[in-house]
């Protein structure tokens, strides 16, 4: 196993490790805090570096993820929370522009459907869901599975 191989394999690591981290922090406190999403946009700027996506992609994808959802977060007037702004900006360094996209819908689609089994249950229309885990879900398919989403989405038209 080469170097290059082994810094791939532990940036893959890192990355799952610290959405977990993200995951159970929003979960449990219903924060998503700054030195953790931090970490995870180094390591993507890292991992970009070491070729894994071009550094135009990454950054592409972080102003694509992150702007999207700063619009979210002010045409809901803060809906969104600000930490949820910031991972989808992290995200997007992992994912690159081609596969934040379809790690957005995901995010989005499993944040519905989680609302509306809330509804269900009587929790209303202010519950508070924490929207960390399903972005943390749709940036791993982001990262997996993005460029073929988008291949398959471009094939259609």
């Amino acid at each position: 196993m080469s170097i290059h191989e082994v810094c791939l394999l532990a940036g893959g690591f890192a990355f799952f490790a610290l959405l977990l981290r993200l995951s159970v922090d929003d979960i449990r406190t219903g924060f998503l805090y700054d030195r953790w999403v931090g970490l995870l946009a180094a390591a993507g700027l890292i991992m970009a570096a070491l070729g894994q996506r071009t550094l135009f992609s990454a950054i592409s994808g972080a102003l694509l993820g992150g702007g999207l959802l700063f619009a979210v977060r002010m045409l809901s007037r803060g809906g969104i929370g600000g930490g949820d702004v910031k991972l989808a900006a992290a995200l997007g360094l992992w994912t690159g522009h081609t596969g934040i996209l379809p790690a957005l819908f995901v995010a989005f689609l499993l944040g519905s459907l989680w609302g509306i089994v809330l509804l269900l249950r009587g929790y209303g229309r202010k519950a508070k869901l924490p929207f960390g885990p399903c972005l943390a879900i749709g940036g791993v398919v982001g990262v997996g599975f993005g460029n073929e989403i988008c291949a398959f989405y471009e094939a259609l038209f």
